[in-house]
């Protein structure tokens, strides 16, 4: 009956999506947010919110780097950059939620505008480029609160630096993480995004010769809980698999594949609706990242050979979405873009629909399905 309802919820606001996108992106995007918030606050919301839209299902529920899911959807860093969200997530559908990304310093964000959609593309134009209070505004925000699902967060270099060195670089970083972990903020992860292609001026991980020194650092802080690597989709097959031996260096527990597309020619976008922002810069959330994401998840997989939990991101829209990524050797997923186009209900139809994927296939749980087609090319 919740899996009929959280559908008919979808249908409904899927029929509305033509008066939703007549509003701008970024104004529609805080507004969100800010009624997150609010809504979170209120006594009784979030527990409306989970007896109406949550949907549970034994053959969901995973662990992965010690960390117990009820389900493997997890709402992206990206979306809830400020921790408005994290006591109502649940309520949606989600099983875990990466806040952020958090910079160690405050950023306005790049110049406007900074969130376009393309509708028939299923695709947004991202040009935040880290906006943020800073940690320790976010932290302050969240101080206290307790949640029902892994909450983790997304630390990112504080955009722009005074200095591009990679010395200053590393110290921002290592700043915000240690503030953070010194907080008593209950989070379950910890998570580092060293793929944002929005910064000003980038200093890049992207080499492992760089990459290698932060990890030493963050490694040294002997973080409480597991740590994350957001990682890029723009990089060639070779130089994910450098950055994968390097990290298998530390003490990291999943990569997470991966961030916006850089690549204006991906499949997915229609060409005419894109030439209407070719003049705008940023990068892509959603559809065109679908395609490189799904490959880079299977190239992980096997490369690391379960040294590494692998995290699916990029192009989910739906159920059949999220399972191809845990049968090319995705352990949990995370989505963003669907929640625009399908509705804020989206993780719970998601939920809804997987365990008959799983029925159809013969597993009984999630967990039997990661990387069962990581073999297949």
């Amino acid at each position: 009956m919740k899996g009929a309802f959280v559908h008919l919820v979808g249908k409904s606001y899927r029929a509305l999506t033509p008066l939703i996108f007549l509003s701008d992106s970024e104004p529609a995007h805080d507004f969100v947010l800010d009624m997150s918030e609010m809504m979170g606050k209120v006594p009784g919301i979030p527990s409306l919110m989970r007896g109406l839209l949550r949907v549970s299902h034994p053959s969901l529920k995973t662990t992965v780097a010690g960390i117990e899911f009820e389900n493997p959807i997890g709402l992206a860093a990206g979306f809830d950059h400020e921790a408005q969200m994290p006591r109502i997530v649940d309520g949606l559908g989600f099983g875990f939620q990466s806040v952020g990304t958090v910079t160690n310093g405050a950023y306005e964000g790049n110049p406007y505008p900074r969130i376009k959609r393309l509708v028939k593309s299923r695709t947004m134009l991202v040009y935040k480029g880290f906006k943020s209070t800073g940690m320790s505004n976010v932290l302050k925000r969240i101080k206290g609160q307790t949640w029902r699902v892994p909450v983790g967060i997304s630390v990112g270099r504080t955009n722009p630096l005074k200095e591009y060195t990679y010395p200053v670089s590393y110290a921002d970083i290592v700043e915000a993480f240690t503030k953070a972990r010194d907080s008593k903020v209950p989070f379950s992860y910890f998570e580092l995004n060293i793929s944002c292609p929005n910064m000003l001026k980038e200093v890049s991980f992207y080499e492992p010769e760089h990459l290698a020194p932060l990890l030493k650092m963050i490694s040294d802080l002997k973080l409480p809980k597991p740590l994350f690597i957001k990682m890029p989709i723009g990089l060639g097959d070779d130089g994910v698999k450098a950055l994968l031996d390097t990290i298998m260096q530390f003490p990291v527990a999943a990569v997470i594949f991966g961030n916006l597309q850089i690549n204006r020619k991906d499949s997915a976008f229609i060409p005419e609706e894109l030439a209407t922002l070719e003049k705008f810069p940023g990068n892509w959330s959603g559809m065109p990242c679908q395609k490189r994401s799904d490959h880079l998840v299977k190239l992980a997989y096997n490369h690391v050979k379960r040294r590494l939990a692998i995290i699916g991101c990029g192009g989910i829209f739906n159920a059949e979405d999220a399972y191809r990524k845990i049968r090319n050797g995705a352990s949990l997923v995370q989505l963003v873009s669907a929640t625009v186009w399908e509705g804020p209900q989206v993780p719970a139809e998601i939920c809804a629909d997987l365990p008959a994927l799983l029925e159809r296939d013969g597993f009984k749980n999630i967990s039997e399905a990661v990387g069962v087609d990581a073999g297949k090319s």
